[in-house]
């Protein structure tokens, strides 16, 4: 089935245990006219209880939840036929929780503050580029570039980020010519498979098919 076309008005959850964090953040998500506040709901289980999760655009995920972390809980929703884009909002700003959280599908990682124009300059980010790293978070993937002097940097972290079905999607390219024969190879719909390498070539930095081949052919060239 084709997608409908994205709204200008975007569909948000969240999903945050403390309940102050939870109320200070909904009532900015509120405020903001370009978006819709769907719910909030204080855990993994009971937001994947309810229904309503199902129509959100962008969720916001704390990572340290009770019972389903937020790690996992980005790792089930990628799975999904039309996963919703999702953002790891918490205090760690662990390398670790970072490369993990990017590599199971989020979307942007966002280090928690009390700032109300610095969340809602990253929710405009992302409303707008699909995409939003706080700049601790930046700065820190940057490190890991340096880290990694016998291949360059970039390409390494990038490909290091992928989840395994935008890996897949990604070796497929190399032999199958069209979104189709790609769906068809790995059991999936034309339609998907463009979503997923949409999601590729932003990870990458690339902006056609050709660009990320050639940084794979550079990554087996190592």
């Amino acid at each position: 089935m084709p997608h409908s076309p994205r709204k200008s008005i975007q569909r948000i959850g969240l999903v945050e245990d403390d309940p102050v964090y939870r109320a200070y953040t909904s009532s900015l998500l509120k405020n903001r006219p370009e978006v819709e506040l769907v719910h909030a709901w204080e855990s993994a289980e009971a937001m994947l209880a309810d229904t309503r999760f199902l129509l959100v655009d962008l969720l916001f995920i704390d990572l340290e939840l009770p019972g389903i972390s937020g790690l996992e809980l980005v790792s089930r929703l990628n799975m999904l036929q039309n996963p919703p884009s999702c953002v790891v909002l918490t205090s760690s700003i662990e390398s670790e929780n970072v490369i993990s959280a990017i590599r199971d599908g989020a979307s942007g990682y966002l280090i928690k503050t009390s700032d109300s124009q610095t969340f809602l300059e990253s929710l405009r980010q992302m409303i707008m580029d699909g995409v939003s790293l706080s700049p601790q978070v930046a700065r820190m993937l940057l490190d890991e570039f340096r880290l990694t002097p016998h291949q360059p940097a970039a390409r390494h972290l990038a490909l290091k980020i992928l989840t395994s079905r935008e890996r897949q999607v990604l070796d497929a390219m190399v032999t199958h010519g069209s979104a189709k024969g790609m769906g068809e190879a790995l059991g999936l719909s034309h339609e998907t498979v463009r979503v997923h390498m949409k999601k590729i070539y932003q990870k990458l930095h690339v902006n056609s098919k050709s660009e990320a081949l050639a940084v794979l052919a550079q990554e087996t060239q190592s």
